[in-house]
């Protein structure tokens, strides 16, 4: 914030993944990129100390629980950018705050995986894509829960469209409009249905 109290944010140069270049993350050496990135981060906050003493976004944030590091709370590919020599940027860390590691990560698997309904991956390729990404983040920190939160965060997502859009606050309100409500409550239906599936897909693939 500058003396006038304006906002002042730096520009990457690249192309956003998502929606006109979602191509970028297909190949699973680019998502393993992304998630080793998403571990670096991780990584560079779990020591923020004293996360309480500042005001923190609650639109993403994790209503429940522990607050084990700073989360971006946004991990998608709209919020992702592959700059002109190949590194990989997250934007729009408005949503940060402190919370589950769990809880950064499930919305991540949701959106780059994807974990989505309308995912054209098989069961297979899709318990495969899960393997790449825990395996790329490492062992030693991927939450044994992080597909349980990633339906938690779905229900999250819809919730904040129904509330904060029924009461007309931009942009839920447009959200809620074009049907993003409901896209959130499949999505949660859709994970809970297959978890016990990827579950023990993962578990089989090591």
């Amino acid at each position: 914030i500058d003396e006038q109290g304006r906002e002042v944010l730096d520009y990457v140069e690249g192309e956003v993944v998502h929606p006109d270049h979602d191509r970028l993350l297909v190949p699973d050496a680019a998502l393993a990129e992304v998630v080793t990135s998403i571990r670096r981060f991780h990584d560079a906050v779990k020591s923020f100390a004293d996360a309480e003493r500042f005001e923190w976004s609650d639109r993403g944030g994790d209503p429940d629980g522990p607050h084990e590091i700073v989360c971006h709370n946004d991990l998608a590919p709209w919020n992702l950018v592959h700059t002109p020599d190949r590194r990989w940027v997250f934007i729009d860390w408005d949503f940060a705050a402190p919370g589950r590691r769990s809880w950064d990560l499930a919305f991540a698997l949701l959106t780059m995986v994807p974990l989505m309904p309308e995912s054209n991956l098989t069961k297979q390729r899709t318990a495969e894509r899960i393997t790449l990404f825990r395996n790329a983040y490492g062992l030693d920190e991927f939450p044994d829960d992080a597909l349980a939160v990633a339906a938690e965060r779905c229900a999250h997502e819809a919730d904040l469209i129904d509330r904060l859009g029924a009461a007309g606050e931009p942009p839920y309100d447009r959200l809620l409009r074009e049907g993003h409500s409901e896209i959130w409550h499949a999505a949660e239906a859709h994970v809970v249905g297959q978890t016990p599936d990827w579950q023990a897909a993962l578990n089989a693939l090591g």
